[in-house]
């Protein structure tokens, strides 16, 4: 299981789970949209990526 965490445009601490990687970057970017700031991805072994950095990882092809 992932978690995407971020802080909402009020200041609140929010954590949202997600099934797979690839719904996870899809909230990171509903997040982004929203106005969150200060967005991560905790992945299932527990550790915490920045979501550009996520991004990255996952080598989407844009193609």
């Amino acid at each position: 299981m992932f978690t995407v965490k971020g802080t909402d445009p009020s200041g609140r601490a929010m954590a949202f789970a997600c099934g797979t990687d690839e719904q996870a970057m899809e909230k990171t970017w509903e997040l982004r949209r929203r106005g969150f700031r200060d967005v991560v991805v905790v992945d299932p072994k527990g550790k915490e990526h920045g979501d550009a950095a996520f991004e990255r990882s996952l080598e989407i092809d844009w193609d």
